[in-house]
């Protein structure tokens, strides 16, 4: 089990070193990456706005930089710590486990009757704001999402699986001491659990109206995300922020981006091939300058979105890959790092300028599994599942 507690005290102490060490960095170093961008301006890693990327490159500079976005480094670290202890959850001696699918939905709902017993939880335990219409789900498909979450193996780096040989591999079930019962009643009522109270932390905004595609279509068509399956048959996230509109993205109210994210979550951990083989997002940043990027949400819904996706939702991540990232951003995964456990830093993977291509490639198994216009534009994906499934149905 992850402690958040002494990841926190562990937290204190690396903030000292890192201040210290990046006050020295910064000192002998900003007057070098400034010549290094000025000399290198056509290179891609200074694309964007120049002044913004000089100012957050050090790690001192982009520590200090939240101070003008009305937070600070040490509240986003916080966060993030706290958001990162819960990704996988946890199992306890005394957890409640089932030998198959079928008595583990059993147990589940005999698990949600019991706190279920007043009026007011019956109405949040509904699951009434959940986008299930849309997706052709039901309360069941909801609560098998997290059994199947449970029975993955979270001390399992499966990278030697015979079955799957894209970078990341794909989930393996778990082998507990008991036995044959491999799935973890407890460990998905407790997830379940979360996601019904962030669910209704936003209840305002994804109640009236409810969540469909048709009212988040907007929002989808100025955030510019596709949805594949890979070789492996996991399902990948593709965000590209180099066709997205982001001054539209920006001026949007945040209500509306968090209507468009819990229905993009519900596609991803309604999708079976999520559930059973795992889920890689690939995110192409095109350089996006540090102000652009902190700026395209308030900080705090950006920070709730993020506990949604990451700690919240019955997904099992294999792997995060990061393309066409800006200097800043390259600081922001080197402080990071720090607190990302052994399994976390084995899922992520940087594609540096000139790798898109071979890398691609290896993550998700050929151009037949990348969308026609990502990356270097050497997808064959003409219409993702967001177009199959649910554009081709509109008038």
């Amino acid at each position: 089990r992850f402690d958040i507690a002494a990841a926190r005290s562990r937290m204190n102490c690396w903030r000292m070193l890192l201040l210290i060490a990046a006050a020295i960095s910064a000192t002998a170093s900003s007057d070098a990456d400034s010549r290094s961008c000025t000399a290198a301006a056509n290179d891609a890693d200074c694309q964007g706005d120049e002044t913004e990327e000089e100012d957050v490159s050090s790690p001192f500079a982009f520590m200090k930089a939240f101070s003008k976005l009305g937070s600070s480094w040490s509240h986003i670290v916080s966060e993030y710590v706290s958001v990162i202890g819960a990704v996988d959850g946890y199992a306890l001696k005394t957890d409640i486990r089932a030998a198959n699918e079928e008595e583990a939905l059993g147990a589940l709902r005999s698990l949600v009757a019991d706190v279920a017993s007043t009026q007011e939880k019956k109405l949040a335990w509904s699951l009434r704001t959940s986008p299930l219409q849309d997706f052709g789900k039901s309360i069941d498909d909801i609560f098998l999402a997290f059994l199947r979450w449970s029975a993955v193996d979270d001390h399992s780096f499966n990278d030697d699986d015979e079955s799957c040989s894209l970078l990341g591999s794909v989930n393996h079930r778990a082998a507990f001491l008991t036995g044959d019962r491999e799935i973890n009643v407890s460990k998905a009522f407790r997830r379940l659990e979360s996601y019904i109270n962030w669910m209704q932390s936003v209840e305002e905004f994804i109640s009236d109206p409810p969540v469909t595609f048709e009212s988040i279509l907007p929002s989808l068509d100025i955030f510019s995300i596709n949805v594949a399956h890979d070789r492996c048959g996991r399902l990948v996230w593709y965000v590209n922020l180099g066709q997205t509109d982001l001054r539209a993205f920006m001026d949007q109210q945040p209500r509306e981006t968090i209507r468009m994210f819990v229905w993009v979550a519900h596609m991803l951990f309604l999708d079976e091939g999520a559930q059973t083989r795992g889920l890689v997002v690939i995110d192409d940043m095109d350089y996006i300058s540090f102000y652009k990027y902190m700026t395209m949400l308030p900080i705090q819904v950006g920070l709730s979105v993020d506990r949604f996706l990451l700690s919240v939702t019955p997904v099992k991540t294999k792997n995060v890959v990061l393309m066409h990232r800006a200097p800043w951003a390259r600081t922001a995964y080197s402080l990071l790092s720090w607190f990302l456990t052994k399994k976390m830093k084995k899922r992520v993977t940087m594609i540096d300028t000139g790798q898109e291509v071979e890398l691609l490639n290896q993550i998700v198994g050929g151009p037949d599994y990348i969308p026609r216009d990502f990356g270097s534009g050497a997808g064959r994906i003409e219409s993702d599942l967001i177009a199959t499934d649910h554009r081709d149905g509109e008038t």
